[in-house]
């Protein structure tokens, strides 16, 4: 009996043993699918592990790299959101390199006084008021036309475009920097190409057949020179104006017309994994922003 006893847990420790080596194996299916390093166009797709931090870092320092980061805090997402965010760019985004965070706001007076690491500066800009969240979202293309970019053109090398409802959790690094940066999104990130959620409204100007694309890219984060950053959002912005004209509204808002411009306009130089802008949905053993928790009814109601 006690023989039995003996070899039966055996068995089950055997059994529990394969059960959890297939669930790390389906989690790291889940996280690396046939993780692609490269575009079909030749632009790198940036992973932990498939680049030397201290390679691109040396790099930029050499050059004199500034860096900008814009984030936008309207309404009841300042009190929120943007505290944590400023403190954890402090800390985590492009550590080593000068950067300016420019803050745009309707409330000004109530960007919180921060003492923030040597060679990060922050500059606060006002930006019109708005009732509807869409139109905040949307309308970002032309207040960074307006606010961010003519001082920015003057004072970086490059910049990223966020959302504050975000969270800095490891190191952002100069392996992010290119001419046109777009982020995959991670929501959609295993799902087959005919599920992304493009505008398929044909009267739209951010209409996007699927078979025209290639990823799907999340708005919360993109990037690049001003120059190229320019060009975008003067096409997002004119898009997102002539479906205003027609009394059209894209599916996801200013994401939408972003996807068809990084489509059919111009292709990214560079993108970025999923790793960094985590929706907490993927299994991923490294995260370098991940997303704040939402509040969507308190934080878009007026």
């Amino acid at each position: 009996m006690l023989s039995f006893s003996f070899f039966s847990c055996r068995i089950l420790l055997g059994l529990l043993l394969v059960n959890v080596f297939v669930i790390i194996y389906w989690k790291l299916l889940i996280c690396f699918p046939a993780v692609p390093s490269v575009t079909s166009w030749g632009a790198p797709i940036v992973w932990e592990g498939a680049f030397n931090p201290e390679e691109d870092y040396r790099l930029h320092h050499g050059r004199g790299t500034v860096v900008g980061l814009s984030v936008f805090a309207i309404g009841k997402y300042l009190p929120r959101y943007l505290l944590p965010f400023l403190l954890s760019a402090d800390r985590h985004f492009m550590p080593g390199l000068p950067c300016v965070v420019y803050v745009v706001t309707d409330r000004p007076s109530a960007v919180p006084a921060l003492r923030l690491r040597p060679g990060l500066t922050l500059t606060v800009l006002r930006a019109p008021s708005r009732k509807r969240w869409q139109d905040i979202s949307m309308m970002r293309m032309k207040d960074l036309q307006d606010l961010v970019f003519p001082l920015a053109k003057d004072q970086v090398d490059y910049m990223f475009c966020m959302d504050v409802d975000q969270i800095f959790t490891s190191r952002y690094g100069a392996e992010t920097l290119g001419d046109l940066v777009a982020q995959l999104h991670s929501g959609f990130y295993l799902n087959g190409r005919d599920s992304y959620p493009f505008e398929q409204d044909p009267r739209s100007a951010a209409f996007l057949p699927h078979e025209k694309s290639h990823y799907y890219y999340h708005a919360a984060t993109f990037g690049g020179t001003v120059p190229h950053l320019v060009n975008l959002t003067s096409s997002c912005l004119r898009g997102i104006l002539e479906d205003r004209d027609r009394h059209l509204e894209a599916l996801w808002h200013d994401e939408s017309h972003l996807n068809r411009y990084l489509a059919l306009e111009r292709l990214p130089s560079k993108i970025l994994s999923p790793e960094y802008c985590w929706d907490g949905r993927l299994w991923l053993k490294y995260h370098k922003l991940r997303w704040a928790k939402k509040d969507y009814e308190n934080t878009r109601s007026q």
